[in-house]
């Protein structure tokens, strides 16, 4: 009997032995499946990350000639960890859409005018506040100031990760009635204006009828008469051929349109740290960069239109105090809605 019971206990013990070898050959061989699948991950990681770009430029217009040029920035920065696909000329839609898209997260980035941006975060409208900035040098330094990078911050409560402000430039006064040098000249023209309730304030303030009209109906309407002028950046009225349609344009600056580099803000997050940086870094640096082009391009156009007709009223023949005396009220009407911010401003 004693026989037996060794017998059994020897058998049982011989048993319990092979089923640890066995776990641990199971436990080996899911480390090394474990192990493999890390290699995978990691050679995956090898990949370059894919940016996906829209914006509604031509190209042969500052925001994607500063688009490609600043992508290419990127990818030698990144030695090539990161590569851009850029879809321009509105191929995505317009400049809501794509931000929109931006905001859902099926698009990365763009460059959109500022105050398209002002749909989705308010506080980004003051500097589209007309007559606000004494002239280009003081623009960039406000757009360039620890206040605008306050408000490029406060992008992320909307899911975007603002980079820097770039440039869509001065917009001029275009009509087919005459020159304009003072707000007199503008009473009773029906002037194209974007959906704003600070530009429609603003132009009645000046005694003008302002009309509310997207950008693609522009051309036409003021073929047609059904507005008699519009206000444009040099660039933009060259390049979309208003300058057909228009006999006179006045230097009056009625506002400076900055353009805000931005991404999606889950995206952005998602990046490695060191490409973070970069691209923050690069936006900040081709914000010059894209403005020098711009003012480039503004040269070109201004020569450009004069030579095809228009007549140009330069600033120097412009009123620009008595334009700015005049929508002083406009500016007391938005301090509260702004804060300090317009107080700031004028104080750089």
């Amino acid at each position: 009997m004693k026989q037996i019971f060794v017998s059994l206990f020897f058998l049982l013990t011989l048993t319990l032995l092979a089923a640890c070898g066995g776990g641990q050959e199971e436990s080996s061989a899911g480390e090394a499946k474990n192990d493999n699948e890390k290699e995978n991950i990691s050679e995956s990681n090898d990949d370059p990350i894919t940016i996906k770009v829209g914006h509604i430029a031509g190209p042969d217009e500052a925001y994607s000639i500063g688009m490609e040029q600043y992508a290419e920035a990127v990818e030698e920065a990144t030695d090539g960890r990161v590569e851009f696909e850029i879809f321009g000329n509105g191929q995505l839609g317009g400049e809501r859409d794509v931000t929109e898209q931006i905001q859902l997260g099926s698009l990365d980035m763009s460059v959109v005018t500022t105050g398209v941006v002002g749909n989705f975060v308010e506080d980004i409208t003051v500097f589209e506040m007309p007559f606000l900035f004494r002239d280009l040098e003081h623009a960039y330094a406000v757009l360039d100031s620890d206040l605008a990078q306050e408000i490029l911050d406060g992008m992320e409560e909307e899911g975007l990760k603002g980079i820097s402000f770039w440039e869509n430039g001065n917009r001029h006064l275009a009509n087919n009635e005459r020159p304009i040098t003072s707000p007199e000249d503008l009473e009773g023209l029906k002037i194209r204006t974007v959906e704003n309730d600070m530009f429609l304030d603003a132009y009645r303030m000046l005694g003008a009828d302002p009309v509310p009209m997207a950008f693609p109906e522009v051309y036409s309407s003021l073929q047609q008469g059904v507005i008699d002028g519009t206000d444009q950046p040099y660039p933009i009225f060259w390049g979309k051929n208003i300058y057909e349609v228009q006999d006179y344009l006045s230097e009056v600056g009625f506002y400076y349109a900055s353009a805000t580099l931005l991404m999606n803000l889950d995206f952005y997050e998602s990046l490695p740290e060191d490409i973070q940086e970069i691209i923050v870094d690069v936006g900040k640096e081709y914000a010059q960069i894209q403005r020098d082009i711009n003012q480039d391009l503004v040269e070109q156009a201004k020569e450009a239109v004069q030579e095809d007709g228009v007549e140009i009223t330069e600033a120097d023949d412009v009123d620009i105090e008595a334009f700015r005396e005049k929508i002083q009220p406009l500016h007391e009407q938005y301090e509260e809605q702004f804060g300090d911010y317009l107080k700031r401003i004028k104080e750089m």
